[in-house]
């Protein structure tokens, strides 16, 4: 299929779910599983109370547990960005024009396509952990197509009443190929946990650290907007570990993250940096979960009281880091 056939029939299949309105019938937590080719992708249908049309699609084990993680709610505005960043998926949005990435506008006009009014354009993209959302590739509507070909058919027979499912005692509408297309309910899948807990190996680093009276505050967080980084195909997010210790509000430590290195372990590592030069503190501050499954041995181990708690005396500095992406 050449590209510009294959974004006709998924424009031509978005035009039908735009018609069905689906989002009417389902709250974005009732979750919909697509199974192609051994390979089930996890969907949530956005748009019941009218102020976000969409659809996301989840890949496999792990996209389910990045399903699970941004259904979490969180107290704080910057870790809901975080987990937002953190997770991989591909999204169709119902928006203005100039939301739409410039490719696919260009797509629309060429294929005859015609869309008019606030929030009535379509458009699609890419969430990968590490990088800035950013528009998909043919490769990646060839997936969304797919799933958009047995997502409407499974959604007009739930809509007609023809398969049973109740969302609210933690089931999905389910879908997958034997002879024939099988519409049923299923129980959701257990939750792999996105955030590992580290356990610390090395008793003898704890052995010879210091004791201090200082409390840190530990915290990882993306930055909002992408920066260009040419060994990539698509922007990168920034993604900053930052220590401040709490009494002088003094910044002692501040890393932007590389693409290859992984965030739980390097989070462990550079607050075993911080405690090698300052000694062990009595208390840290965080409010990432990842952070806190990342450090919660290592504070066991060294009598460390760790805290979950908003960090708003931190949020002016990634304010102030933002502002020159």
């Amino acid at each position: 299929m050449k590209q510009k056939e294959l974004w006709k029939e998924l424009y031509s299949c978005v035009n039908e779910w735009i018609q069905l309105q689906p989002w009417q019938h389902v709250w974005s937590q009732d979750f919909v599983g697509i199974e192609i080719n051994d390979t089930t992708y996890y969907c949530t249908i956005m748009g019941k109370l009218g102020d976000c049309i969409g659809l996301s699609i989840y890949e496999g084990e792990q996209g389910w547990s990045d399903l699970q993680s941004i259904s979490c709610e969180y107290e704080e505005v910057r870790v809901t960005q975080y987990v937002m960043y953190d997770q991989t998926c591909l999204t169709f949005y119902m928006g203005n024009r100039e939301e739409v990435p410039k490719g696919q506008k260009e797509m629309i006009k060429a294929l005859g396509f015609k869309y008019r009014g606030r929030g009535n354009w379509p458009y699609f993209l890419s969430f990968q952990s590490r990088f800035y959302p950013y528009e998909i590739n043919d490769i990646q509507a060839q997936i969304m197509l797919d799933v958009f070909k047995q997502l409407i058919p499974l959604m007009k027979a739930y809509m007609h009443q023809e398969v049973d499912v109740d969302f609210e005692e933690g089931q999905m509408l389910y879908a997958y190929y034997d002879q024939k297309w099988i519409y049923e309910a299923r129980d959701l899948p257990l939750v792999k946990d996105k955030f590992p807990r580290l356990e610390l190996t090395d008793k003898e680093f704890v052995r010879n650290l210091s004791q201090s009276s200082r409390e840190f505050i530990i915290d990882l967080e993306y930055l909002r907007g992408g920066f260009i980084d040419e060994a990539y195909d698509r922007p990168l997010s920034g993604l900053v570990f930052l220590a401040m210790e709490l009494e002088s509000q003094e910044i002692v430590n501040a890393k932007m993250l590389k693409v290859e290195e992984e965030q739980s372990q390097e989070c462990l590592y550079l607050f075993c940096t911080l405690l090698e030069e300052y000694g062990k503190p009595t208390d840290i501050y965080v409010r990432n979960p990842r952070v806190y499954n990342a450090l919660s041995s290592l504070c066991h181990e060294c009598g460390i009281e760790i805290h979950i708690t908003p960090l708003s005396m931190i949020d002016f500095i990634l304010d102030d880091m933002e502002a020159f992406m």
